[in-house]
């Protein structure tokens, strides 16, 4: 038998992007199939909920950590680059006999990315929802550069709840996403629609609404790829096509996709998207009613 104290027991940090948090998230179920190590993430509350089928222990982020990081949150750490700082800065608080592991890094380049040591796997649902289904819409808004270039216009996304909301009246039109980073959609007065943009993030409450869901859209960011892994149908408005739909949609789940330039987000053609995604969610439908399948979920 293998004494306790010898088990190896790895330390990551989860305080990048969300999109990054789902690549450590399925690399932690792989080190949980093929090691016999002890894994311990630090992390913000909200993510708790990506690690605890896998994490032996969970750790908070120290409260102290933004008043000596200023960056914004890029791949697995914080732009502009500080991942030596931060390294050292996480290293004085791991659990004692615990290391960092190698394979980690606060960039877009940890060892265990590239080496595709992943298992890519649905979240668990909290709760059992029931009630309407739902068509759930992330409006992505973020007001800083880099950034920023990925921002499709706040006109869109109103031109687009409008059109859903008169062409699936059967269906509560749901935004769902953070005051910080997306727009907050209150000018339409429709009793189909619904803004569940808030102050605070709840990445489970937006996992278990995906049982609800019969369709999502949004650009090319993380709560796509949530609904893609969670098997809704989504539809993402984006510059790099193959990797979200074939790459990183780890389910295969049924996907649709419209293409734009790199640097053209804001000058999307409405009427052009806006049809292709009608056409996606209706289709999508006149399936489902055919194969009398049950609700999209795990």
């Amino acid at each position: 038998m293998v004494r306790a104290m010898n088990v190896p027991k790895f330390v990551y940090v989860d305080i990048g992007e969300l999109g990054w948090s789902l690549n450590l998230s399925a690399h932690l179920n792989w080190m949980k199939k093929n090691t016999n190590s002890r894994l311990i993430v630090i992390t913000f509350p909200d993510r708790k909920c990506l690690y605890k089928k896998t994490a032996n222990l969970i750790l908070n982020v120290p409260s102290d950590f933004y008043e000596q990081f200023k960056g914004k949150q890029s791949c697995l750490g914080l732009f502009p680059p500080a991942k030596e700082e931060l390294r050292e800065y996480f290293k004085k608080m791991i659990p004692f006999n615990c290391v960092l592991s190698k394979d980690f890094s606060f960039d877009c380049r940890s060892q265990f990315f590239i080496s595709k040591k992943l298992i890519y796997k649905p979240y668990e649902y909290s709760k059992k929802l029931n009630g309407r289904k739902k068509i759930l819409i992330f409006p992505r808004h973020r007001n800083y550069p880099p950034f920023n270039k990925r921002d499709l216009s706040r006109l869109f996304y109103i031109e687009l709840i409008e059109a859903l909301c008169y062409r699936f009246s059967d269906y509560e039109i749901k935004t769902v996403g953070l005051n910080s980073g997306s727009y907050n959609i209150n000018e339409i007065k429709k009793s189909n629609y619904t803004n569940g943009v808030k102050n605070e993030s709840d990445i489970q409450a937006v996992i278990d609404e995906c049982q609800l869901a019969i369709a999502a859209i949004g650009s090319q960011s993380a709560l796509p790829k949530i609904t893609l892994l969670q098997r809704v149908p989504t539809f993402m408005i984006g510059h790099d096509k193959e990797r979200h739909t074939e790459r990183e949609n780890w389910m295969k789940t049924r996907v649709g996709y419209h293409t734009i330039h790199r640097n053209a987000y804001a000058k999307t053609k409405q009427v052009d998207c806006m049809n292709k995604i009608i056409n996606f969610i209706g289709n999508d439908q006149k399936r489902i009613s055919k194969d009398n399948l049950g609700p999209i979920g795990l």
